[in-house]
């Protein structure tokens, strides 16, 4: 069991440690006011915003939960001015005021990837609709040579701890980007940590060629997925048993490392050849909002490597990190007050 002082001096030694991270980023946006009428336009309801606010989605997300902590946190991501409502300017500055370093690529010819919630107030406050403005097309060969320019000259620059990938299917990892942040461990024998949607993981696996670097963060359902599309596995991943046998599945293609994560559960860790190292959380009384909780855990296992915890430590804090996230409205960040309040508790 993880106790505070053990939590406290692992977050102390990851201070100030350079990250470089690289996904899909995205802005959240929640507009937020009382609903008094309803439109005679359409059977909805008229929401009078009084309130705005924006926070770094997606990768950005994760690169936030680092930079609270208190990594140094090198974020890149491509972004657009397609459309002619213009939001980059107000992304770009929201990641600036969390303290992440971006390296953002400028597309015209795609959109900034924008969630917006709409929640009206009245007795309670309702989630009303989500809009989302998006362009999930394959990053062109320019965009690429880019891309791969700009990490390995970053990984020179900066002499990352870790590498980092947040994929969210919306175009950035193409082949080969994830061939060049490949390249880049194998050469500098950087770890690189992942959070790859099931179809990524399966299409470039293969490219992976120094398993005990690469550590794989899918969900339950990822992880499902990720076996059936491999051998055809069909069952739902809801047993201990089952989780197991997922992982193996996994395991005999590449020997890397898993963390698979399993919503109220808690989640496992499968080192290669080792038993699996169960994580069983208490249950959250309080809970609000789970988004945003994957990116939590990425970020909380990622900042444990490189404070120097133990793989099973790192899940440990990174587990509870996100029942603290969940217990918050929104997209959110945790703070290491509250995380070690949290394991305190």
């Amino acid at each position: 069991m993880l106790t505070t002082e053990r939590a406290k001096q692992i977050l102390k030694s990851a201070k100030g440690a350079p990250v470089l991270a690289c996904g899909d980023v995205m802005l959240d946006a929640y507009l937020t006011g009382p609903a008094e009428r309803f439109s005679q336009e359409a059977p909805v309801p008229v929401i009078r915003v009084d309130d705005e606010k924006f926070f770094p989605g997606g990768a950005g997300n994760a690169a936030n939960c680092m930079a609270t902590i208190g990594l140094s946190t090198h974020l890149v991501g491509v972004v657009g001015e397609k459309g002619r409502i213009k939001y980059t300017d107000v992304m770009e500055e929201e990641y600036r005021n969390c303290g992440i370093i971006t390296h953002f690529s400028l597309d015209p010819e795609r959109k900034t990837t924008l969630k917006l919630r709409v929640k009206a107030i009245k007795t309670t406050t309702q989630h009303v609709a989500r809009v989302d403005m998006e362009d999930t097309h394959p990053l062109s060969k320019e965009k690429e040579n880019e891309i791969s320019s700009y990490l390995e000259s970053l990984a020179k620059e900066i002499k990352p701890t870790v590498i980092s990938i947040h994929d969210y299917a919306k175009g950035f990892l193409s082949e080969k980007v994830f061939k060049k942040i490949i390249e880049i461990s194998d050469e500098k024998n950087i770890p690189v940590f992942a959070d790859l949607k099931q179809n990524t993981f399966v299409k470039y696996k293969s490219f992976i060629k120094n398993p005990k670097l690469f550590f794989l963060k899918p969900n339950r359902v990822e992880s499902v997925e990720t076996a059936k599309i491999i051998n055809g596995f069909d069952k739902d991943g809801t047993t201990d048993e089952e989780i197991v046998e997922i992982a193996n599945i996994i395991q005999k293609e590449i020997p890397i490392h898993i963390f698979i994560t399993r919503g109220k559960k808690g989640a496992v860790y499968f080192e290669p050849q080792k038993k699996p190292y169960f994580v069983r959380p208490k249950e959250v009384e309080e809970q609000f909002d789970i988004a945003g909780a994957g990116d939590t855990v990425e970020a909380l296992l990622i900042t444990s490597y490189v404070g120097g915890a133990t793989m099973p430590e790192a899940l440990e804090l990174a587990i509870a990190a996100s029942q603290v996230a969940i217990r918050k409205f929104g997209t959110s960040v945790v703070t290491e007050e509250e995380l070690l309040d949290w394991i305190g508790e």
